[in-house]
């Protein structure tokens, strides 16, 4: 069992440890980033319960059957679904919040709800089809929940800076695409992964992704661009 919960956390706790390093002036409070772990953890909750709910009165409790449910599935349940659960929970912590003072702390609030959310789910995963899935998620679904973070972080910092200086559209511009940013990603993700025969596009997809959120993470480190100081 030890063993099991160690290869369902490992990949994540390597990716945080990653993210945490990157932080580029002061490093965030670890009760803060706890916090937001536990958070990630406990949208999974509200999260299965939307989509069994989501599934039973879209697609009548049934599994997607054509390339049109499936869209409806993986986008319109699934992705909306746990972007939004994912985002709720850090908004609701980080936003006023008196260490948000850089536009690289968004991404480091993000990506550990994110990983959070990562963490409960692959447990489950683990310890329902055994060592295989955590290996083959270790490369897949981790990475992807990373990802999904890495651009809602982004533009949740740049709408909390926008916020700050008072440029309004640039404000609700940024605070709509840290929601849509990883929706549509999470989405294709989840229906390239779903499809047969497909499986050199969903990993090139997934590689391009790796390489855009990498660079957005150590462009966004490098700037240190400091929000604003509280009052």
């Amino acid at each position: 069992m030890r063993i099991l919960v160690m290869m369902a956390v490992l990949p994540a706790a390597i990716l945080l440890f990653y993210i945490w390093r990157m932080d580029p002036v002061e490093k965030e409070p670890s009760s803060l980033l706890a916090k937001l772990l536990i958070c990630g953890m406990l949208s999974t909750i509200p999260a299965v319960l939307i989509e069994i709910f989501g599934t039973g009165y879209l697609l009548d409790g049934q599994e997607p059957y054509n390339l049109e449910t499936l869209l409806m599935d993986n986008f319109g349940i699934v992705a909306v679904t746990e972007e939004c659960c994912k985002y709720a929970f850090l908004r609701h912590e980080t936003w006023r919040n008196r260490s948000f003072d850089y536009v690289f702390d968004g991404i480091v609030y993000a990506v550990f709800v994110g990983l959070g959310f990562a963490i409960a789910e692959n447990i489950t995963y683990v310890f329902s089809y055994g060592p295989d899935a955590a290996v083959t998620r270790a490369f897949t679904a981790i990475p992807g929940h990373a990802i999904f973070a890495v651009f809602m972080g982004y533009f949740y910092g740049r709408a909390k800076l926008a916020q700050v200086q008072e440029r309004h559209i640039a404000q609700l511009w940024n605070g709509i695409w840290a929601i849509l940013a990883p929706i549509l990603c999470h989405g294709a993700y989840d229906t390239l992964a779903s499809l047969a025969g497909v499986e050199h596009i969903f990993f090139l997809f997934l590689l391009i992704m790796v390489i855009i959120a990498m660079a957005i993470t150590k462009h966004v480190s490098k700037r240190a661009e400091r929000i604003s100081e509280w009052y």
